[in-house]
């Protein structure tokens, strides 16, 4: 199996929808090996993180950075799809998107993408 993103670094981070603010300053980093866990109530913004990783929700201000196989991509300004083109993929919780597969199994759908 090949290590699809060895780093992801998230820096000053603000984004929301319109008018409200969810998220203020974010900074996360998470290197090579690491498995880290979001933690939160409703309303957290969990999910607006997420989809700032994804390209879902544009952030007002700070920085995406992914390193994959060696090379630093800044993942703010690109779409959902070149975000997935670089092997990173999200699978949100209790979506029964493929119910029946495993949370590797719906990750693994990603890979049929040709740069993936």
């Amino acid at each position: 199996m090949r290590i699809l993103a060895a780093s992801l670094r998230i820096a000053g981070l603000d984004a929301g929808y319109g008018a409200v603010s969810v998220l203020h300053g974010v900074t996360l980093d998470v290197r090579e090996g690491e498995t880290v866990a979001l933690l939160g109530t409703n309303g957290n913004g969990k999910s607006t993180l997420m989809k700032c990783v994804m390209g879902m929700v544009r952030p007002s201000a700070g920085s995406i950075v992914a390193t994959i196989d060696g090379v630093e991509h800044n993942l703010v300004g690109k779409t959902t799809e070149q975000i997935v083109d670089l092997g990173i993929g999200f699978v949100p919780e209790g979506r029964r998107l493929f119910p029946r597969l495993t949370v590797t199994e719906n990750l693994l759908m990603g890979a049929f993408r040709k740069s993936a």
